[in-house]
């Protein structure tokens, strides 16, 4: 994917912290159920002879919005553990517009036969052409259309990790280092006296620390890899709103966190430590590193915390 991204500028978000949710069903919908664990939603579904155009709609109402000509990038994540046919049904983000009353749902599905049992994050950029201007947000979620219709029963099942609407998605600027990834277990050694070598006791372990440094230089959208045009000093201010964003606690009642994106790495971040350098001499060309605490809603619980799917027969 060439250089690593991250989201700024927070619009709003739904964590799916817990399941107090709406839904907007066609009358072929006979089955909808949801429960949250505290971070993931579990969405299942069973349509029954559905017509083209039916749907299965899960949303939370935002009250005072953002505006989407402001905010019109967005992030969405869920995994597929059940899908009854991806050719004739889709699953799609959904967001909703007031005043005009319009929906926007993206372009493409989320689901194809390759992408099940995987959480996939998708970038969804809001469409122009639904009346961005002069509307707020009032809905975000997700929907499965039925795109062609058919007699019979079909079930889905979908855990939803999260939609999140933002200001700008964030194309690193100069990767010079290789990224670095930390993860620290507490061992703390107990002194006993008279004895040779202490006693171990397990805490637990921290936050993975990821690390990204390289330089700061002007860039112009659509040359390369980037998908931002900045000076090398607008960079600079940039991440320093990154970090300032992270001290901000939104309405669900945990701090902004930002989506970060590598080969290697997906996760939500807490920008930590930034730390640019001005080398005497340079214009427009400053040093920098950067970095993030991955941010965690329940205690990580599997190496697919971190990542995409692994590596094929690998596991605990």
């Amino acid at each position: 994917m060439g250089f690593p991204t991250i989201s700024r500028g927070f619009g709003v978000r739904d964590d799916y912290l817990d399941a107090s949710l709406t839904t907007l069903n066609s009358a072929s919908v006979s089955t909808d159920t949801f429960t949250s664990d505290g971070d993931i939603v579990t969405w299942n579904v069973t349509m029954t002879n559905p017509s083209n155009g039916d749907v299965a709609i899960l949303y939370r109402p935002v009250v005072g919005g953002p505006d989407p000509s402001v905010y019109s990038a967005s992030i969405v994540r869920a995994n597929v553990t059940s899908w009854a046919n991806a050719t004739n049904f889709q699953l799609r983000p959904w967001v909703a517009y007031t005043p005009s009353g319009t929906t926007d749902t993206g372009q493409n599905s989320l689901i194809n036969t390759t992408s099940l049992n995987n959480f996939i994050p998708t970038h969804f950029p809001l469409t122009n052409g639904k009346q961005l201007t002069n509307n707020t947000i009032n809905q975000i979620g997700f929907e499965i259309l039925c795109i062609t219709g058919g007699a019979g029963t079909f079930n889905f099942t979908v855990q939803l990790d999260f939609v999140y609407i933002f200001k700008e998605l964030l194309t690193f600027p100069s990767v010079r280092q290789p990224i670095s990834l930390r993860k620290r277990r507490n061992i703390i050694e107990i002194p006993i006296l008279q004895r040779e070598g202490g006693l171990q006791q397990d805490l637990g372990s921290m936050s993975w620390d990821i690390t990204v440094g390289g330089h700061l230089i002007s860039t112009i959208t659509g040359v390369g890899n980037w998908t931002n045009t900045y000076t090398a000093d607008q960079w600079w201010f940039i991440f320093n709103g990154l970090i300032l964003e992270s001290g901000i606690i939104t309405p669900d009642g945990n701090p902004r966190w930002q989506w970060f994106q590598s080969d290697q790495i997906q996760a939500k971040v807490l920008v930590t430590d930034w730390m640019p350098q001005q080398p005497m001499g340079r214009v427009q060309f400053w040093d920098y590193a950067i970095q993030m605490k991955k941010f965690d809603i329940l205690p990580e619980t599997h190496l697919k915390d971190l990542g995409y799917a692994g590596i094929p027969g690998f596991g605990y």
